[in-house]
């Protein structure tokens, strides 16, 4: 006569609790691929803002090098996304193609309150954007009108 043991536990696993490992391990995978989207769309916008300002601070060391009389007519100056060039004139390519710049000149004054001096000058701005029109970098700089 054969005898079975009855505290023998049984081997394997309930098709219940397969399904609990299987969405908890769906939920962690999608978890995971969250954040490295998450984190490439920051590089992306990382990379995107130290390229406008690279170009940015690049037309604006341009306007700088003008004659003082010659700034204003960069007032309204504009390249479109695609269209940015060099000093030289030739189109910037690469993830400079992905921007356009805008210039605007505006009469300003600087206040030195110790001295009790009024400066006047022009404040350039140039704003480099992105095709959705969102500003990427934005810089200001007060240029002095020259003593005569």
């Amino acid at each position: 006569m054969e005898r079975r043991c009855s505290n023998i536990a049984p081997r394997g696993l309930a098709m219940m609790e397969v399904m609990i490992a299987v969405g908890i391990l769906t939920v962690a995978i999608a978890a995971i691929t969250t954040a490295i989207v998450a984190g490439q769309r920051q590089s992306m916008i990382a990379k995107q803002m130290i390229v406008g300002s690279v170009a940015s601070e690049s037309l604006m060391s341009q306007i700088s090098a003008e004659p003082y009389e010659s700034i204003q007519s960069w007032d309204g100056y504009r390249e479109e996304v695609g269209s940015m060039t060099t000093l030289s004139g030739s189109t910037l390519e690469g993830d400079f193609s992905l921007l356009g710049r805008l210039v605007e000149v505006e009469d300003g004054e600087v206040l030195i309150d110790e001295l009790e001096i009024n400066i006047v000058g022009k404040n350039v701005t140039v704003v480099t954007f992105n095709q959705l029109n969102e500003v990427v970098s934005e810089i200001t700089k007060f240029v002095p009108e020259p003593a005569i």
